[in-house]
């Protein structure tokens, strides 16, 4: 039998396979870090927001494999709402899992895998990456792309971690594969494939362009089955097209190459999304935006062609492509006009407004961190998120770019590279717009510096250095001292040199820097805090369960008309909490969330001043407070600290509920201290906001900050909050029940002439801490003092909260000198049962 590797172009392939083995263990390894982090506690800590809903989406999928949800009555209550995610992640997810669970996979499995699922992913976006570079240039460009992918931190990294079960890893991972198909395309058909061809069916010449070009579009359309945004490739391809043929018609060349490797991947993808089309996922702007690039790449070949044929002038081109266009975009914006500004809306991804760019995966990625001062000859590179995520790369890329163009300008560029900067430029304007796109340009970044990296070792390596190729068969089979001595013109001092200055440059920055770099920033996931899901375990099992057997979390819910509510059981109710904490609440509590991570039942000014998350806890009014909840069917309310941290102690969010709420100024202010130096302080306004009067204040009385009637303390989590109210310590995670409260109303003695009085009650929460409730009233016009009392001195009743906070003894009324006792049931407070007393 022949030996495979006496071969040297065999054993070359072998050695960089084996590479790309290693590079792509590597990435697992590093992604794999958070494993103390993920399975170290309780639960399995899925990262983030938006991983728990995946999660969700697979455990309903699961029970009703293979169906799955489109439309979710467990979040966005009163309402329901069609999820945005596009469904091939969760399918395949699920899938798996059914498949290693033979049918019926347990809980257990179905973490476990899922857990490991995005690490998986990331690792092999290695593949494609290597892929790419090889095509474009050489094998050597691939591994150190490959390399540099593994182990970049940033967006890329943070959102390919074990348990961070979310999307985003694989649009990256077919985004890449789009490109790595499409550059093999590109290189078959260039200056290969002319009109004539295609007549005459000239297979030797069509196969393998049409080839690629049907994986480019296979991947194109897992692509956008895996994100309703995937059309992002879409126009990254056809700004390419654009280029190239106006490049190509500039020199004369026939473009019908571009209709070749386009046109079949344009098809596919449309074929593949049809059958998918679903409200708030994948809807027909999409097959629209593919059908346009169709034309558009049609129009392309056509007026060159018929340019040509007149013997009109090649500059004359772009210009009547100009004209053209804008002459299309009219027509169709008076032809189809709902259309036409749904579709110009998808562009706004590059330019998110108001209150999303509080969104932290939606504000644009930063290059220069801004100064807390103001100062104009600030400048902060270091601090900035665009070295935070990338480091030294970010800014050698540049340099790559440079020298693309200039090849492209005064070299006669390969179309690969055309293809390399226009997807490159297009993902860093994308990232500037919204940060999230970060994680598609790291694959860029990693292109870019893997290409200007080899440029470096070839420019000091010795001229014989240079990778085999098939080409070199005759001297393959020449005599040689030794089978392998032609590695020895590979490692020699100079080249040493040069990869350990490589290494130190471009590697070491992204591997080790402290806190940011890829080894420190992968070993935490986010994901709830253990209060959290303590919380949240507790409202699962001590709150009105309002699920029925045709009803619950695990239901197969039919999709209902847009614009329709579901028609939920009487008894059921919301959670008003900050939309950040939406699918927990789902997921974990097995309730329903008012506001979710969809941005949705948020309200305020920029969701047409609805009721929402933003107006009840910036509102100042209790009143209003109450409309909210009681329009939106709420019944309890989960803050955390964050929510309440207008001190940025540990993390403001309170700052982007302003925002939302379309209310920012007023909340601080300055004061002369005992040492005569102006310090910021928060003012009334801040503290009677329901947020604070809640998180901070538990709802009771102070000075000018009125107590709230309806609102009860029902349960705390452990953690203690580095900000204090007397000698307590704020908890981090408080829940509170909205009761209709007891109507207390006292009568003061005859000639009693106090026109004030107050009731007290010592409230012992769950975690052992202590607090007065106090109400103060004024006499009303019929002579007698009006109460609402929230909280019950005699304990829970079935079937309804089983709160462990709670007074530790009846109320105690105070008119005057004249005190007195009352207890409260339950019921009372539950149904705002009227109370008499005479003093």
């Amino acid at each position: 039998m022949q030996n495979p590797f006496k071969d040297q172009y065999t054993v070359i392939t072998f050695i960089y396979g084996i590479l790309v083995a290693i590079i792509t263990g590597i990435a697992f390894y590093i992604r794999c870090l958070p494993k103390a982090d993920v399975f170290g506690g309780s639960f399995v800590k899925f990262g983030g927001n938006d991983p728990w809903y995946n999660m969700r989406i697979v455990e309903n999928t699961l029970t009703h494999f293979p169906h799955r949800i489109n439309f979710d009555a467990y979040t966005y209550f009163p309402h329901g709402q069609y999820h945005p995610f596009a469904f091939l992640f969760d399918q395949i997810l699920a899938f798996i899992i059914w498949v290693a669970g033979l049918g019926s996979p347990s809980h257990e499995l179905m973490e476990l895998i899922g857990a490991y699922y995005p690490a998986v992913l990331g690792a092999l976006t290695v593949i494609p990456v290597y892929i790419i570079g090889k095509e474009i240039y050489n094998r050597n460009v691939g591994i150190l792309s490959a390399a540099l992918i593994a182990v970049l931190p940033g967006q890329f990294l943070s959102r390919s971690l074990l348990g961070f079960t979310d999307h985003h890893v694989m649009e990256t991972l077919f985004a890449t594969w789009v490109i790595a198909f499409f550059v093999i395309a590109v290189k078959s058909a260039q200056d290969r494939v002319t009109m004539d061809h295609i007549l005459n069916k000239d297979l030797n010449h069509l196969k393998k362009p049409i080839f690629y070009s049907i994986l480019t579009g296979i991947m194109l359309g897992s692509y956008i089955l895996a994100w309703k945004g995937g059309v992002l490739s879409v126009l990254v391809i056809l700004v390419y097209l654009l280029l190239q043929a106006v490049i190509d018609h500039m020199k004369g060349k026939d473009l019908a190459w571009l209709l070749l490797i386009s046109i079949p991947a344009f098809v596919i993808a449309i074929l593949m999304i049809l059958p998918y089309l679903a409200p708030s996922t994948i809807d027909i702007r999409t097959v629209a935006a593919l059908a346009a690039s169709i034309l558009g790449v049609a129009i392309f070949a056509g007026i060159s062609h018929l340019l040509r044929v007149k013997e009109i002038e090649r500059a004359a081109y772009p210009f009547v492509l100009i004209v053209l266009a804008g002459t299309g975009l009219f027509a169709f914006s008076i032809i189809a006009p709902d259309l036409y500004h749904s579709m110009m809306a998808m562009f706004n991804v590059f330019s998110p407004k108001a209150g999303s760019l509080t969104v932290a995966e939606i504000h644009p990625m930063t290059v220069i961190h801004p100064d807390p001062l103001n100062r104009p000859d600030y400048v902060n590179i270091g601090g900035c998120e665009a070295w935070v995520w990338f480091t030294t790369p970010f800014f050698i890329a540049f340099i790559a770019y440079a020298w693309i163009v200039y090849n492209l300008l005064f070299k006669g560029g390969k179309g690969e590279e055309l293809l390399l900067i226009t997807w490159s430029a297009l993902m860093l304007y994308a990232s500037f717009g919204q940060n999230r796109f970060a994680a598609y340009y790291a694959v860029n970044v990693a292109l870019l510096t893997g290409f200007l990296a080899w440029k470096f070792i070839e420019f000091g390596a010795p001229s014989t250095v240079h990778e085999p190729v098939k080409a070199d068969a005759k001297k393959r089979h020449e005599p040689k001292a030794h089978k392998y001595s032609f590695l020895k013109k590979y490692i020699n001092l100079d080249l040493v040199l040069i990869f350990i200055i490589i290494f130190v440059v471009i590697f070491y920055p992204p591997i080790f820097t402290p806190r940011t770099g890829a080894l420190d920033s992968a070993r935490y996931t986010g994901g709830p805090q253990t209060d959290w899901y303590e919380s949240l375990t507790w409202m699962r099992e001590n709150t009105p369960d309002f699920a029925t057997d045709s009803f619950n979390y695990y239901t197969l819910y039919p999709d209902i008309p847009r614009g329709e509510d579901y028609p939920y059981p009487s008894n059921a109710y919301g959670v008003m909490s900050w939309w950040d904490y939406g699918h927990w609440i789902t997921r974990i509590a097995h309730r329903i969330p008012i506001a979710n991570p969809f941005q949705a039942g948020i309200g305020g000014p920029h969701q047409g001043d609805r009721p929402g998350a933003c107006v009840f806890f910036i509102t100042r009014n209790e009143t209003v407070a109450n409309e909210v909840m009681d329009a939106l069917g709420g019944r309890y309310v989960i803050s955390d600290f964050m929510m309440a941290d207008a001190w940025n102690a540990v993390y403001n969010k309170f700052g982007a509920m302003t925002v939302w709420a379309g209310d920012t100024d007023g909340y601080y202010g300055r004061i002369l201290n005992e040492k005569g130096q102006y310090e910021t302080v928060l003012t009334e306004k801040y503290y009677s906001t329901m947020e604070a009067r809640l998180h901070i204040l538990d709802g009771t009385w102070i000075e000018r900050i009125e107590p709230l009637k309806n609102y009860r303390l029902i349960h705390e989590s452990k953690s203690m909050m580095p900000i204090t109210i007397g000698d307590d310590p704020i908890r981090f995670v408080k829940i509170f029940e909205y009761v209709k409260g007891a109507d207390l109303v006292v009568t003061p003695s005859p000639g009693l002439n106090e026109t004030f009085a107050t009731v007290t009650v010592e409230v012992l929460t769950n975690q052992g801490r202590t607090f007065n409730y106090t109400q103060p009233a004024t006499l009303a016009d019929d002579g007698k003092f009006h109460f609402t009392l929230p909280y019950s001195t005699e304990g829970p009743i079935e079937g309804e909260t089983q709160f462990d906070t709670a007074p530790t003894g009846p109320y105690t009324i105070e008119v005057g000198n004249v005190t007195r006792e009352v207890r409260v049931t339950e019921r009372d407070v539950l149904d705002g049962g009227l109370i008499e007393v005479n003093m």
